[in-house]
């Protein structure tokens, strides 16, 4: 076979394997995950239900894939939003005139409250991908639990890729963010996310359960909470750390002065 024939023939098998992908991502969009076959997804795709073993040797490592393709379209989103943002913030901290050396050291930044605007921009990213977020939710408890080696690996490769990639974009938007925390931030916001998601996804009987009067405060939407959850999670991490003076300094003193006491011997 040539190497034009052979080339030919696997990008075929490539955009066989997206329309299938594509097939199962509309048919969970439609019916809940425990109810979707491989039968019906072959059904949809007019493809024999065997063929699609060819390509996923299981329903959870068909899913795995849906999950890759739909992060990927999430990220080069959400990284387009936060490049535009990091922009916007290069350009007001060129224009700041540098402060007084009296006012060094104070609160107001440029930027200061970029904890609020990156948690807003991803959450509201993510609260409109309902369908993803309910994916996501199962991805470690389901999705992961019966596939094989190779495609996990290949799944945890190209999430990699896409962390690191966000993660950078992260500490451009947040500079107090040390080089490479931006990855591990975004793991943390990640499982918030999870969380978050299942317990905003009740069982019917839990649903009607909280829609007595008394049960309010279990009734929470997802990106609201998700929005304040991410707020919370990035003020913290960009917080400055205590200063040594106000903290340290005292019990310093103290532990000082009670080894001067300590009688010798």
């Amino acid at each position: 076979m040539s190497s034009t024939r052979r080339a030919r023939k696997e990008e075929q098998k490539e955009e066989r394997r997206r329309f299938i992908i594509d097939a199962a991502w509309r048919s969970f969009q439609e019916t809940p995950y425990p109810e979707v076959t491989m039968a019906q997804v072959a059904e949809r795709t007019g493809l024999a239900k065997g063929t699609l073993y060819l390509y996923f040797t299981t329903k959870e490592e068909l899913f795995l894939a849906v999950v890759d393709q739909e992060l990927a379209k999430w990220f080069d989103d959400v990284n387009i939003h936060l490049t535009r943002f990091g922009d916007s913030l290069g350009d007001l901290v060129a224009g700041r005139p540098r402060p007084s050396r009296a006012r060094r050291g104070a609160s107001a930044a440029p930027g200061e409250d970029a904890a609020a605007s990156v948690a807003s921009i991803m959450s509201t990213s993510l609260a409109a991908r309902g369908a993803m977020t309910r994916l996501l939710s199962i991805l470690h408890s389901v999705l992961e639990q019966n596939v094989s080696y190779e495609a996990a690996l290949r799944f945890k490769l190209s999430l990699l890729a896409h962390v690191e990639r966000t993660g950078a974009l992260l500490e451009r938007c947040l500079p107090s963010l040390a080089p490479g925390q931006g990855g591990p931030l975004l793991i943390r916001m990640y499982a918030l996310l999870i969380g978050m998601r299942q317990v905003c996804d009740p069982s019917d009987v839990i649903r009607d359960i909280r829609s007595r009067p008394e049960m309010g405060l279990f009734r929470l939407d997802f990106g609201e909470e998700i929005r304040a959850s991410f707020a919370s999670l990035l003020s913290g991490a960009t917080a400055p750390p205590p200063v040594p003076e106000r903290l340290g300094a005292p019990v310093l003193r103290e532990v000082s002065s009670v080894e001067r006491r300590r009688p010798e011997g």
